[in-house]
């Protein structure tokens, strides 16, 4: 079989499974490069790095500098390590890559409409496999509402849980706009509540009027185009 042929064998076998670093022909220090090579891509700290060996296309034991390659898309963590890839006898190692993060999850089983209390809260450590998410999500706190049943140590994620709306119906709501040098700030009764980003209607206070916008903060909202109707 050529080095190509092991390769995706490595790829597309479904017998594949995990295990540690010790089980596969991989030793501590090559395991300890490619985490370091992973913490360089994905820019963490090498010591969040989480990696599980599999199958190798041989018994080979690659020199503690042999060179190394990544293939793969990482699709939920899984790639392939290339030793010595110039190599005939080059060997594939089938890995899961990801990193150690804390998340919070739900410390008892939660019914859909109820709110979250302190006790509902547990932090754990989970490995995140893949690519990590450098996005600014919201992390879960007291007061989210659940929108479905959540068991006990599952992450408290969207759209299971969603954050407290930051305008409440019937309670004030100031609308400001500007373009151009021009600033236009009113202050209206909230009609309906909304979250971040949703749209919230209200009543002037001062005459009948209608405004809309899109709420931005806590009893916060851009005027929409169009302004007060």
């Amino acid at each position: 079989m050529t080095s190509f042929g092991r390769w995706l064998f490595v790829l597309l076998s479904p017998l594949l499974v995990a295990a540690r670093a010790m089980d596969a022909p991989v030793t501590r220090g090559l395991s300890a490069r490619v985490a370091q090579r992973f913490a360089e891509t994905w820019n963490v700290p090498v010591e969040q790095v989480c990696l599980t060996w599999g199958h190798a296309s041989s018994a080979a034991r690659p020199a503690l500098d042999a060179p190394f390659r990544l293939l793969g898309q990482g699709e939920q963590g899984w790639y392939v390590a290339v030793f010595d890839p110039a190599d005939s006898n080059a060997l594939a190692v089938r890995l899961r890559a990801g990193i150690e993060r804390p998340v919070m999850v739900a410390a008892r089983p939660l019914t859909a409409g109820t709110k979250l209390m302190p006790e509902d809260l547990r932090e754990e450590v989970r490995v995140h496999w893949g690519t990590p998410a450098h996005d600014n999500a919201l992390t879960a706190a007291v007061g989210w509402e659940v929108r479905r049943p959540v068991r006990a140590g599952e992450p408290l994620v969207a759209p299971a849980l969603v954050p407290p709306p930051l305008v409440v119906a019937g309670q004030p709501v100031r609308f400001t706009w500007e373009s151009g040098g021009v600033h236009v700030s009113v202050m209206g009764i909230a009609l309906n509540s909304a979250r971040e980003g949703e749209l919230v209607r209200a009543r002037l206070e001062e005459r009948p009027a209608r405004v809309t916008g899109t709420v931005l903060a806590p009893g916060l909202a851009s005027l929409a185009t169009g302004g007060v109707r």
